[in-house]
């Protein structure tokens, strides 16, 4: 039930002050898309900021959710919000933003440094969870890495766009087979999140119309916090039978022989089914996931395996897994393999994929609009040889940090907007970006 609604100002006045919000219910914009799940205590200003630079002027606050002053104390009236931030009162809800590159840089930079603390966490997670399997006969200590998976879920819906803050360097096989698990999970939640409100908004105006008059969404989910919960998890957990696969094989620089790997594939649906039993896991999502990962998608799709399983019957939850996993092997550089280029590798998938089936379709529009070709707080290479941080994904609005031969510029430029600009000045789409140290 909706207690109250305030402007979205109000809020940033109290988390700036040193409190915190939790709205109790999730949070939209006009598209369906997911800014913000309701049971998230927001404690940053960048995360509010993010959804103010949306469109987003007026935040619903639930049952269950609250302002807190920076004590932890509920702030039970509304007017005690405006004691901490008397301007906002006198801020228009719908003002239009000043676009303040110094502050966007700052919470690009910020976003960067939170995103490596939580890769370094979870890869420590994941390399514990894979070492006891190896050494406790498949058990492993599921309530550590459920604990991490949800810090990940927190920082991946707050990011938006998570893809444009996590690191792809050269790994080893060990940190691959990690940083993989780490991407497909933050980039999975956020697409099944976005698929979850678009397709669930739909359902309800085709159900219900018109719509709600004061536009919060309606009771119909098409997934349930608990099943987006689970599925964060698997997305996860999907390649944890890799553990039990010979390390020789998966270190194997060149190609696998036709013995070797039907070893490897029965990573998914032998291995990792093996894993779950042994800790209990019965939860169908987690084992749909682990197990049918590399099973066609569509009907006639060539490859994959098992191929005992019709294409229509596999969830879409493990279909949003193989797309994301498709997507980061693609950009991500190993020893044996250049990088595609991200927005390169988005199209071709969209291609690949495209006008197969309707549900398909509502999967690839969720994936590439979480993905994006130039998300904000991305890298990307310029045709003139310059690195620049994507300020806005609209346009793109960049601003160039190195020189054409990679050095940081002496000063800082001003933003500027692609569309405006000569072919010079566009993203060199032939140039896929790693972690360059210069500007980060």
């Amino acid at each position: 039930m909706i207690k109250t609604v305030l402007p979205i100002d109000r809020l940033i006045a109290v988390v700036r002050e040193g409190g915190s919000v939790k709205t109790g219910v999730d949070v939209y914009d006009r598209t369906g898309t997911l800014l913000l799940a309701g049971d998230v205590l927001v404690d940053q200003v960048r995360t509010l900021e993010i959804i103010s630079r949306s469109g987003v002027r007026r935040i619903p606050l639930a049952q269950g959710g609250g302002l807190f002053d920076r004590s932890g104390r509920t702030l039970d009236s509304p007017a005690e919000t405006l004691a901490l931030d008397p301007a906002a009162a006198d801020t228009p809800a719908n003002s239009s933003r000043t676009f303040d590159v110094e502050t966007r840089l700052k919470e690009i930079r910020e976003t960067r440094q939170e995103a490596a603390q939580m890769v370094s966490r979870a890869r420590d997670c994941l390399k514990t969870a894979l070492d006891q399997i190896r050494e406790e006969k498949g058990q492993f200590d599921v309530g550590a890495v459920r604990t991490q998976v949800g810090d990940m879920v927190s920082f991946s819906l707050a990011a938006g766009h998570p893809a444009a803050y996590l690191a792809r360097d050269l790994f080893s096989f060990d940190d691959y087979l990690y940083r993989h698990a780490i991407n497909v999970c933050s980039m999975g939640t956020v697409v099944a999140h976005r698929f979850n409100a678009g397709f669930s908004t739909a359902v309800e105006t085709a159900l219900w119309n018109p719509p709600s008059p004061d536009g919060l969404p309606g009771s119909f989910s098409y997934y349930l916090p608990r099943d987006l919960d689970d599925i964060s998890l698997g997305l996860f957990l999907f390649d944890i039978g890799k553990a039990l696969v010979p390390e020789i094989l998966l270190k194997k620089a060149s190609a696998l022989t036709r013995e070797e790997f039907s070893i490897v594939r029965r990573h998914s649906y032998e291995f990792g089914a093996r894993i779950l039993e042994a800790n209990h896991l019965d939860h169908p999502v987690l084992s749909n996931m682990v197990c049918l990962h590399h099973c066609p998608i569509f009907e006639g799709e060539g490859g994959g395996y098992p191929r005992n399983r019709p294409a229509a019957e596999i969830p879409l939850y493990v279909k949003i897994c193989k797309l994301v996993d498709i997507y980061d092997a693609m950009i991500s550089r190993t020893s044996y393999r250049d990088a595609r280029n991200q927005p390169a590798a988005a199209t071709e998938l969209f291609r690949t994929y495209v006008k197969k089936d309707a549900m398909l379709q509502f999967l690839l529009h969720a994936f590439v609009g979480s993905i994006g070709l130039y998300p904000s707080g991305s890298i990307v290479y310029l045709k003139t040889g310059q690195l620049a941080y994507v300020l806005e994904e609209t346009g793109p609005i960049v601003i160039p940090f190195t020189d054409a031969r990679g050095e940081p510029l002496g000063s800082q430029p001003d933003p500027f907007d692609l569309r405006t600009r000569n072919d010079l000045f566009q993203v060199d789409a032939d140039r896929s970006i790693q972690t360059p140290e210069a500007g980060v």
